[in-house]
């Protein structure tokens, strides 16, 4: 079955969550979205996870949360992992993905979120990895990303994410945005449990 899905923002309140997924399903919808870090994977008793369960939605987790895996507070301390323009590194919209470091931190980060979220997330498991919302083509200038596309330095983290969750659920997906202005181009290629969403 085709799911339809409703992303609900981590910052709607209980009372607003009760009544966006009673209205999901009055929109025919099957599945919820929360992010990686919602307060849903750990809180037990609310209306609106009856209401989840009662309705027996699929439950996915992800959303634009791609800072989450390299939070700004490495940016004090090692502002190489982050993105460069114009010759500074940025602390703002996304990271330097061609640095080992990164790919590490975002590998260790990208492990605890999806273990604390898993037990949640319905079969078949899908999670989603968008790239910041109003800042996809914002990304690293750095002698060695400049290389590669801003597509393309997308891919390469959410590759490293895809091989992660491989490895915590064989059967999981991975879904990511494909704005490649230039596809035949291409360098990086998606992983096996990455799926294409528009």
């Amino acid at each position: 079955m085709e799911r339809k899905r409703l992303f609900i923002s981590k910052k709607t309140s209980a009372g607003e969550r009760e009544k966006l997924i009673k209205l999901a399903v009055e929109n025919e919808c099957n599945t919820v979205v929360f992010s990686l870090n919602d307060n849903f994977f750990s809180t037990k008793n609310s209306k609106y996870i009856k209401l989840i369960k009662n309705y027996s939605l699929n439950v996915e987790a992800g959303g634009h949360d791609l800072p989450l895996l390299l939070p700004i507070k490495h940016f004090f301390f090692n502002r190489e992992l982050f993105r460069m323009e114009q010759g500074r590194r940025k602390a703002a919209h996304h990271f330097c993905p061609t640095n080992p470091k990164t790919i590490e931190i975002i590998s260790e980060n990208a492990k605890k979120l999806l273990a604390f979220t898993m037990q949640k997330v319905t079969t078949q498991r899908i999670f989603h990895l968008l790239p910041e919302e109003g800042y996809e083509n914002t990304w690293c200038a750095c002698p060695a990303c400049r290389a590669f596309r801003p597509a393309e330095q997308y891919l390469i983290a959410v590759n490293t994410v895809a091989d992660i969750l491989s490895k915590l659920d064989p059967n999981a997906l991975l879904t990511y945005v494909d704005f490649d202005s230039e596809p035949d181009a291409a360098r990086v290629k998606p992983r096996k449990n990455l799926i294409r969403t528009d």
